[in-house]
């Protein structure tokens, strides 16, 4: 009769092809930023007279659910001004205005762009801007 004593071992089997499976990591959802139009008509200004038109608006809208958009820059180009202009960041689903204003620098038609880039996975955007310098009325 044999007795086991508690120090007998017990061999288990070890799989040794078993491959650890890595930790799922959140992959970034690219953000889209959508523009309100892609022309802004800012009308007829007097040219030479220091006039400047009414303010006119673009609305920038973050259409991510869960990615913020940072601006690295908005700009203007011609004859064309930012007034006001959005924060660095526009948070998921939320929106921001840019005031845009025209002061003709000669007559005629007068062109610019409104740029806008940021990490927005369709950036840059743009919008094209356009006045009318004018002679004064007499």
């Amino acid at each position: 009769m044999s007795h086991r004593s508690s120090r007998d071992h017990q061999i288990v089997p070890v799989d040794l092809a078993t491959t650890p499976t890595a930790t799922p990591t959140a992959t970034a959802v690219p953000a889209r930023l959508k523009v309100s139009l892609n022309l802004l008509k800012l009308g007829k200004v007097v040219f030479g007279e220091g006039a400047v038109s009414k303010p006119k608006h673009v609305t920038l809208m973050n259409e991510s659910k869960t990615t913020a958009i940072t601006f690295s820059s908005i700009v203007t180009s011609g004859d064309f001004a930012m007034v006001s202009g959005c924060d660095a960041t526009i948070r998921p689903k939320s929106k921001c205005s840019v005031t845009i204003r025209f002061s003709p620098t000669g007559f005629g038609t007068r062109d610019g762009t409104l740029t806008i880039n940021s990490n927005a996975s369709n950036s840059p955007r743009s919008v094209d801007l356009t006045g009318s310098g004018t002679h004064a009325k007499r």
